[in-house]
């Protein structure tokens, strides 16, 4: 996470601040990972009360993306791994804090990290409840598409180019110029650009049955389109309604 935006600029003045209040957190207050338990549960009380439509679920997605906060950063990295579970992903984020922590010298920066990963956890967490326990289907390729009809079309354009079968699978072998298709799309804000590609490679592995790696996703999408791929972009565009 980008330490400037972190704890913002250094002001001496705010040291003599911050050792007192340190020094009161220390003696009197309960320990960072009693703190963070009560966060959690608030942030577990909070979205058990939210009843999440489509609508909703999607602006929570897009919420969720833009979280920037040192515990969103670490969450959101450790929960794209499948082989831990909730708590051991709650345990990394403390470990990480407590990294963090201990190189600090500055009194009012390490009471700025504790705010921001106190704060940042509820936040996120709230998010995350919401959209885990609410609705329990996978995120699809309609739920990141603009438009109401906008993922219908394409999905019936890949079968008429036999990209997929009935079902989404997935027939091609050049996994990268399919992701240039959907980048394409991307682009020109026909999948919604708020989303970050681990959403869309997310989407992509349901729809359609299969996996894309992120290393060959993002290099996929550095590499100029071929000419069969222009040919696709233009026949998409006036499907779609694309100035191209």
């Amino acid at each position: 996470m980008d330490q400037k935006k972190l704890y913002g600029r250094w002001n001496f003045w705010e040291e003599f601040v911050g050792y007192p209040m340190m020094i009161y957190l220390w003696i009197r207050r309960p320990k960072i990972h009693e703190r963070l338990r009560s966060r959690i549960e608030k942030a577990q009380q909070k979205s058990s009360k939210i009843i999440l439509d489509e609508k909703l679920r999607n602006e929570f997605l897009i919420r969720y993306e833009k979280l920037d906060n040192f515990f969103s950063f670490h969450f959101k990295d450790i929960d794209e791994s499948r082989n831990h579970n909730f708590e051991e992903k709650i345990q990394y984020c403390l470990d990480q804090y407590k990294k963090e922590s201990n190189s600090l010298l500055s009194s009012s920066n390490l009471m700025k990290l504790q705010g921001n990963f106190l704060n940042g956890a509820e936040t996120t967490l709230f998010l995350y409840f919401a959209l885990k326990h609410k609705i329990n289907r996978e995120i699809s390729l309609s739920d990141i598409m603009i438009g109401d009809n906008s993922s219908k079309i394409f999905l019936a354009f890949l079968k008429d180019k036999k990209f997929i079968d009935e079902n989404h699978n997935l027939l091609v072998d050049q996994k990268s110029s399919f992701i240039r298709i959907h980048r394409f799309l991307k682009d020109n804000h026909i999948i919604n650009p708020d989303f970050q590609d681990t959403t869309i490679i997310e989407a992509m592995e349901n729809e359609y049955n299969t996996t894309f790696d992120k290393g060959t996703f993002s290099r996929a999408i550095t590499v100029k389109p071929n000419e069969f791929e222009e040919n696709i972009y233009k026949e998409l565009s006036k499907l779609l309604n694309i100035e191209y």
